[in-house]
């Protein structure tokens, strides 16, 4: 009879033991599908931002196209501006790369520079072809186009150290420039990188209003302006990358 009732318990007790294994092997199965669900899940997060990062970068590269195929246009009308915003781009991120900055704020300079003019947009051609001189009125609002410019860039969050540079790049680092009237280093850096590719673009192009100076000509204008209009630790480094072994003068080039 004992050896019945250990035999019963024994039986039982393995029994109890399958259906335990079962429900475990059950519920790491079930384990295992939550997991799988959460790992397809993850996966489709990921890609859905990988996904939505594209489609934001497409974003900002045709806002900016267009607004750069605005300032084209604006430029396009006058023979004698055409071009100037790509020129200074390309000799801006020129020198922002010569002194070793990031990547990143070297491209938004760059991009910076071929805006910095599309506030001129709000000045009525008369003023900007001006043959002559600007009478004191015409001035002032010749001086409202780097606001005008930064108000039209700013609403894009993805340009925000790009609208800063477009608003400064008319400062001088001895306080007489505008909009803001800034000075030295509280002009930001880019706007003064800008600032000085931008002088020398304007000074070796013809204009309504004067002709075209020669590289040297135009070198003795920034080498007198170091420490009024422009930053004085640029200028020789601007003058160095013009002026380096084999690089192409732009004397050697029709005038924009």
């Amino acid at each position: 009879m004992a050896g019945e009732v250990a035999l019963s318990q024994a039986l039982s007790y393995a029994h109890d033991l399958k259906c335990a294994y079962e429900a475990a092997r059950t519920r790491e199965r079930e384990l295992g599908d939550a997991n799988e669900r959460l790992r397809k899940g993850y996966q489709q997060s990921l890609q859905y931002a990988r996904d939505l990062k594209k489609t934001y970068a497409r974003l900002q590269r045709a806002i900016f196209q267009s607004l750069l195929g605005l300032a084209n246009a604006l430029e396009a009308k006058d023979p004698c501006t055409r071009g100037h915003s790509t020129r200074v781009a390309d000799l801006a991120g020129q020198l922002a790369r010569r002194m070793a900055l990031p990547r990143a704020e070297t491209e938004a300079i760059a991009q910076a520079a071929l805006l910095h003019d599309l506030g001129k947009i709000g000045v009525p051609e008369s003023i900007l072809r001006k043959p002559g001189a600007l009478t004191e009125e015409e001035w002032e609002i010749m001086r409202r186009h780097p606001v005008t410019g930064a108000q039209i860039v700013a609403p894009l969050e993805f340009f925000d150290d790009g609208a800063i540079i477009v608003r400064h790049h008319h400062e001088r680092v001895d306080g007489g420039g505008y909009p803001d009237g800034l000075k030295g280093e509280a002009i930001p850096l880019g706007a003064r990188i800008v600032a000085v590719a931008d002088v020398y673009d304007a000074l070796t192009s013809q204009r309504p209003y004067r002709a075209r100076l020669t590289h040297a000509e135009a070198i003795q204008v920034l080498l007198r302006e170091r420490d009024r209009a422009l930053d004085c630790r640029l200028v020789p480094l601007f003058i160095d990358m013009l002026e380096g072994e084999g690089a192409p003068l732009p004397d050697d080039v029709d005038g924009g």
